[in-house]
Order: structure tokens, then sequence, then C-alpha cells
């Protein structure tokens, strides 16, 4: 299914599944309304069916299916135009891993750097900010920061402001010391993740030595649906594009950008997976459902990694991240 977190006039927000295919909603369903025994908020749907089965589950594939053929009431299913579309979760806790190689390698490039040998190791994360969270369309502020230079305080705002083009895994089923084997069981679904960034005030924050800090912690955009993992399948084949004001700044496939990018070389670890996030999270604390997990940016999906080339946000721009089989993800960077 392809769910979705909607108001219609100001209503309330609720659970919907979206109808018709990835790239051309024709309907979306209001789920409780369709069937009260269904949860209203997505937190709640997680929690009675996170594994993708059970009678909640049941219920609300069959509404879906019987949505695509018309055969539920009409006063339960809105045109998408006639929606108001929010970020499908609001998530008990996010995590944002570091998860490519070929993105680690160009951004060490361009901060005149190389890929440490840890990354090898574990596959590292920093808690972000799940309050500072935005959906499809909304405008997104460029950030603006207190800092004191030469004893006085000023507010600056940041001059980098960066998008980066992400998978948000969104857990389903928590636990502890889940074996790789067996993570898999363990994802929900996935949705676009843009992590705003502003890689001017990242920069200064890193010298500190405290991970990024308010470089990361105003915006995270997440939308437009979140697609279940049985509809899905494996990340493989789907095509990734991100556009800015219309011009296209990365369009190739996951496969392509992540396991044959030219940046790597026989035998290196390209990506670490789910699974293994999931393994090793999971071995000193627990995980638990409702949690999203970015992926890190896909490679080539942030202007961090273009150098002097970098043509970073500024206000009015619009970011379009579209990854095939989920949607896409809009944002208006806010203008003044």
């Amino acid at each position: 299914m392809k769910l979705v977190t909607f108001s219609v006039r100001g209503s309330e927000p609720r659970i919907g599944a979206a109808l018709g295919p990835w790239d051309g909603w024709q309907g979306i369903v209001d789920l409780h309304a369709a069937d009260p025994e269904i949860p209203p908020t997505m937190l709640e749907f997680i929690d009675r069916c996170g594994s993708l089965a059970g009678d909640t589950w049941d219920r609300a594939r069959r509404i879906a299916r019987e949505g695509e053929t018309g055969r539920i009431p009409r006063s339960a299913v809105f045109p998408p135009q006639d929606v108001r579309l929010h970020a499908p979760i609001a998530p008990r806790l996010l995590r944002d891993f570091l998860a490519f190689r070929s993105h680690v390698i160009r951004t060490r490039i361009a901060m005149g750097s190389k890929i440490p040998e840890e990354w090898d190791r574990i596959p590292s994360y920093y808690n972000g900010n799940h309050y500072s969270l935005y959906g499809p369309e909304d405008a997104v502020p460029v950030p603006r920061y207190l800092v004191v230079d030469r004893g006085e305080r000023r507010e600056v705002a940041t001059e980098k402001l960066d998008y980066e083009a992400e998978v948000g895994f969104v857990v389903g089923v928590g636990g502890r010391s889940i074996d790789a084997d067996r993570a898999a069981s363990h994802l929900f679904g996935v949705t676009v993740f843009n992590d705003f960034s502003a890689r001017d005030v990242q920069l200064t924050a890193g010298k500190i030595g405290m991970g990024p800090g308010p470089a990361k912690d105003f915006a995270n955009s997440l939308g437009p649906c979140i697609v279940t993992r049985d509809e899905f399948g494996p990340l493989r084949e789907q095509r990734v594009t991100v556009r800015v004001n219309g011009t296209e700044r990365l369009n190739g496939r996951y496969r392509e950008l992540v396991f044959e990018n030219p940046l790597l070389k026989e035998g290196e670890r390209p990506v670490w997976s789910f699974d293994e996030m999931v393994a090793f999270v999971s071995r000193s604390q627990e995980v638990r459902a409702g949690e999203v997990w970015g992926s890190g940016t896909i490679p080539g999906g942030c202007e961090l990694e273009r150098g002097e080339d970098a043509r970073y946000l500024s206000s009015g721009d619009r970011v379009e991240i579209a990854i095939e089989g989920i949607g896409v993800l809009r944002n208006l960077v806010a203008p003044g």
C-alpha cells in the first residue's frame, strides 16, 4: 500500500491510502472513515500492524483494493488535488545514517580529505530532530543562528543551504539484538527523506567534535507517502531524480549510483544495508516501531559533493526529490 497522512479543509490529519500508480494517484481513501476499526493515525496503525499482518492490516488492504475498483462510499475517497498532504509519519525517533561509500568519498574530496577507514567498521549515524518536520509542498525556512564573533553576538543566516536525497526506512516492529538475517521483517516501508543541511554551520560544528548539531536540526522533510515493503520490493532498479527549479541535478538508477559508481574499487563495501543497521543499533539498545531511519545521502544527491561547483539553495528555490515507486517530495525554500 501507499499510505499517506492528509487533511481536508483544515481537518485533523488522518491516515489514508493513495489509489492508482505511484506517479499518478487517482484518489485518496480515508481508511478510518471507511472502517472505524482502523486507527486514524499512522503511528497507531503501525503499532497495530507494523509486521504487515493481522486484522487491521487485512482491513486496510481490503479497503485499498475496493477503493481501486470504486466499491467503497464516495464520501471516503478524495481527489488528490483536494487534500493537503502532511509528512506521512511523525517519527518516534529520527536517526540518520552515513551509509553510502561513494557519497562519503565525494564529500571528503570536496573538503580536502579522505574517507576514514573507520567507516568500514560501523554504520555511523546521529539522532536527528524529529520535531522539525516538514511534509510535501511545505516551505522550509532558511535557518538563522547566533554566533559569537570577537566577543559580540550576532545573528547570521546560512549561506550554504543544501538538500540531501535519502531513503527513509520506517521501522514497523521493534526489538533488541535482532540478527541481520531477520531484520527485513522489522521494516514497515519506505519514504523519501530530504535532510536539509546548513553546510557552513556543519563545518564549524564538525571541528568541535560533537556531531552536526544545529546544522541538521532545523528541517527534515518526509513524503509524499510510505510505500509498504511488500509493494516496494528491494532497492535496486529504482530511478532517483533531483531537480532544483526544474533543473536536473541528479538522474540515475539506484544500482548505478550505489553499486556501479566509478569511485568504487573492487572489493570495497558500497553501502551499509538496512538489515545491517538494524543488527548494529539493536545490539546496544531497544529499537521501536515508528522510528524513521535516513539512509544517508544517495551518491550525487546533494550539492556538497560538487565542491566548488556547488549551487546551494536560496530563498524561493523549489527542490524536488523523486524515487521511482514512492513519489516526488517537493519543498519550497521560504522567501525572505
